[in-house]
């Protein structure tokens, strides 16, 4: 019949049915049954297209989806409630069933396919399942038999139609997305998933149809007579049954196929199947019988040994020249394999035509569970590419990567090898040398890094020819080199220093001299110590601790001979390390003095002083600062030490300020490279400043002149923000280090300082007085003060006056001497005139 479209039903006056909950939420369960068991057809349709029983299940798919959604229909009509009687012509309502079937049938083809699936065709399958579900369900309402006009309203009509189709697309891609998803906790989510889409297509389809009919009663309505719908919910229980039995036995069913398949791949592994896997393999099989005759092998095993399978098969293994020595190879695995049923080792194995290669064999016994014979499988692993990359890794552990030299861990194997040989056949001594090149980091920093590695490398290769055969070369580490050497007169330890300085200025010579860089000549010298190894030592760790010793001393001295080490350098280490510890304490309990020599200008005047720090040891005494400074500087104490003569020279400036002979003094303090560089330097200095409230005008900070070869640019930067504050700088030591017109140009400097050595040598030395004078004339013409340090004799003093020099320090004015004693001292001279604040 006809489908009749209303737009407004109700203004009409036409009647709409209710729903029984309990049964909706069934209608629903089944439906989402049916959707979760379509699922599971699907993909084992994939699996039985291998088997040719593709078509049976997706027949059995169809029909099971088909009567989900046709009972989930059927349950939910009889869900509906309308206040007049009503039931269903048998052959319609069955004939609906054809429209979900097919649309199910179309559906599980295109997703259970193997090989991708275009988007076009995924959502005509959709479209396809969406039009079987409201076919099937206008059929069923089509078999309606009532007193009773049925009407749809158009809106929910289309609406229930559009519910179909567009969840039937989803479902489709739901469907096919799953078929992607490996088994595990994901695949049963989106198993769940996807059910739910489908169900809503169905079930969603359904409920808004229902929401669009409308029925006009031909006669008036007796309540009494939808009593009889009551009697027909044990149909909607039989129907729910049937479909419940139909999803559990797909279910069952796609179990068993399952499993009939593992089952069915596992039987077709024959014997064929199974010499293929072993062919593939890529390491050597052999299985042989208990007197050891060859059954089969594979392709890697041919390789091998170089014997084709036709050869091998029957031959006893026993017999092969498989194996350096398989004879006794071959004795060795049968007291295994007789003993515990297998034997596992590395074997130099022997290809046929000679060539040998490392390898891993393995025989292992098998017992088979229905037979009394007994077989032996070994496998055959060519390890070449394993050791060759064991032994790269060895070479990277033991090697300099840069130099290709043995590194520091194979020459401490090799001292104590040395050390254990020499004990054991009391051979003459042997000889360690360290080279270290001078200046290399001057050398990276001025010619970059590249260039400092190809001079390691000339380097090297140079240590490495004149050791030759008689010694073993390393690197250390950065531009570090050794030497060893050995014995070198045995049983004569008397020549044995003589020899070792012979050694260790053959290295020298050897290694010093010009090297070609990017096409230039590198002139390079190198700093040597050695030291004569005797055989009682303990260990590589005291033989590389003493040579060290050497190499330092060498360096301390600094004039390119090299050193030999003798105990008297442990010795001064140990006292070195003890006055380190001593150092530290010192600075954390006070031991530190203050003092200061003062400074005077041409007539005479104190115009300030120098800040000097004097070690009080509690058994010592004064420790020179000529050896407790340099200490400081090496061990990194001297940023400690130079911190606390700030934080003094401080303290006493403004004490200085309560007195009106020193209230306008300037004090000067020694900065040092290492406390310069620090990266808050400024800061601290200004903190200090601030905190005892001085005018930085009266501090001036005095530099040398190797820390301007240290990043210059930073060092500029630093001196001017200080500058700026008013804070003043002297040049310590002029004309003794790197004195460039460039720098002194650049930095703004107040005063410079002539060094004592010019000083000391004017009444002695005619090229003295030219040099001073020199100085002078200089700072002149940069407008600069000069203050010559180290005056002592009236006859200096003269010199220096007739030079131009304006300022001096030195013991004719006055020793250095404690700071408290300076107001004393400048009370007790005659000629004291304050200079106003700004000189």
């Amino acid at each position: 019949m006809p489908i009749s479209l209303i737009d407004e039903p109700a203004a009409l006056g036409l009647l709409q049915g209710s729903h029984r909950i309990d049964l909706v939420l069934l209608s629903w369960l089944v439906a989402f049954s049916a959707a979760y068991t379509g699922l599971d057809v699907s993909k084992l349709v994939s699996s039985a297209r291998r088997t040719r029983r593709e078509g049976v299940w997706l027949a059995a798919g169809a029909f099971m989806l088909g009567i989900g959604v046709w009972s989930m229909h059927f349950i939910g009509m009889h869900a509906y409630r309308l206040p007049f009687p009503f039931d269903h012509a048998p052959g319609l309502t069955m004939m609906s069933i054809l429209p979900a079937i097919l649309g199910s049938f179309v559906v599980l083809r295109v997703v259970s396919r193997d090989e991708p699936v275009a988007h076009r065709m995924l959502l005509s399958a959709g479209l396809a399942l969406g039009t079987g579900i409201g076919a099937m369900h206008y059929l069923g309402m089509a078999a309606m038999r009532m007193s009773a006009t049925l009407h749809y309203a158009t809106t929910y009509f289309l609406l229930s139609l559009l519910v179909a189709l567009v969840f039937g697309v989803l479902g489709t891609y739901a469907y096919r997305a799953c078929r992607y998803v490996a088994n595990g906790a994901k695949a049963r989510a989106c198993a769940v998933l996807a059910a739910v889409i489908v169900s809503l297509a169905i079930s969603g389809m359904h409920y808004v149809a229902m929401a669009a009919a409308w029925f006009a009663p031909d006669a008036a309505i007796d309540p009494m007579a939808t009593r009889h719908h009551e009697h027909s919910v044990w149909l909607v229980y039989l129907v729910s049954a049937s479909a419940a039995a139909i999803v559990l036995l797909t279910l069952l069913g796609t179990h068993f196929q399952r499993r009939l398949l593992v089952s069915e791949q596992s039987q077709s592994m024959t014997r064929a199947r199974l010499l293929e896997v072993i062919s593939a393999l890529q390491d050597g099989i052999v299985l042989f019988d208990d007197r050891a005759r060859i059954r089969l092998c594979n392709a890697a095993f041919e390789r091998m040994v170089g014997v084709s399978s036709e050869a091998l098969l029957g031959v006893s293994a026993w017999t092969l020249d498989y194996a350096e020595d398989a004879r006794a190879l071959n004795e060795r695995i049968q007291e295994a394999l007789n003993r515990d049923g297998s034997w596992r080792g590395t074997i130099e194995a022997r290809h046929r035509d000679g060539t040998t290669f490392p390898a891993r064999l393995g025989i292992s016994r098998v017992n088979y569970a229905d037979e009394t014979t007994r077989d032996y499988v070994a496998m055959l692993t060519d390890i070449s590419a394993e050791v060759r990359t064991r032994r790269h890794i060895q070479h990277l552990a033991y090697h300099d990567n840069l130099t290709g030299l043995p590194n520091r861990r194979a020459l401490q194997e090799r001292l104590d090898e040395m050390l254990e040989s020499m004990r054991q056949q009391r051979c003459g001594p042997a000889l360690l040398v360290l080279v270290d090149v001078d200046h290399f980091k001057l050398l990276n920093d001025s010619l970059g890094h590249a260039m400092g590695d190809e001079l390691l490398r000339q380097l090297a290769g140079r240590l490495h020819d004149l050791a030759a055969d008689s010694g073993t070369v390393a690197r250390l580490d950065g531009n570090e080199f050794a030497l060893l050497v050995g014995p070198l007169a045995e049983g004569n330890f008397h020549i044995a220093d003589q020899v070792a300085r012979q050694w260790v200025t053959r290295v020298l010579a050897a290694l010093g001299g010009d090297y070609e860089l990017a096409g230039h000549a590198y002139p390079c010298r190198v700093t040597g110590g050695a030291l004569v190894i005797e055989g009682d030592e303990s260990g590589h760790d005291e033989l590389l601790k003493r040579a060290d010793l050497a190499l330092l001393d060498a360096k301390r001295r600094g004039d390119g001979c090299p050193s030999v080490f003798d105990s008297g350098m442990e010795v001064a280490l140990e006292e070195r390390l003890r006055l380190e510890r001593e150092l530290r304490v010192a600075i954390d309990e006070g031991q530190l003095r203050l003092y200061v020599q003062p400074q005077v200008d041409a007539e005479e005047v104190v115009f300030g002083a120098e800040a000097l720090v004097r070690w009080e040891h509690p058994r010592r005494g004064l420790v020179s600062p000529g050896v407790f400074i340099p200490l400081a500087e090496q061990s990194g104490l001297i940023v400690r030490l130079g911190e606390w003569v700030l934080e003094m020279a401080c303290r006493t400036l403004a004490e200085w300020s309560g007195h009106p002979e020193l209230g306008h003094c300037r004090l000067s303090v020694n900065v040092s490279v290492q406390q310069f560089q620090q990266p808050d330097f400024v800061d601290q200095v200004l903190s200090v400043l601030t905190r005892h409230d001085v005018s930085p005008h009266r501090l001036t900070l005095e530099l040398t002149e190797s820390l301007l070869m240290e990043e210059l640019d930073d060092v500029i930067g630093k001196m001017a923000l200080l500058r700026r504050m008013g804070i003043r700088f002297a040049l310590d030591d002029f004309g003794t280090g790197y004195s460039s017109l460039a720098y002194l140009k650049a930095l703004p400097l107040d005063t410079l300082k002539i060094d004592v050595a010019f000083v000391r040598d004017l009444t002695q030395d005619p090229l003295a007085q030219p040099i001073a004078r020199t100085i002078v004339t200089l700072a002149e013409q940069l407008a600069l003060k000069v203050v010559a340090e180290g005056v002592e004799t009236q006859e200096q003093l003269a010199i220096l006056q007739e030079l131009g020099c304006g300022g001096f320090q030195g013991f004719l004015f006055a020793r250095p001497q404690p700071v408290g004693d300076m107001l004393a001292w400048v009370r007790s001279r005659s000629a004291v005139v304050p200079l106003p604040r700004q000189c």
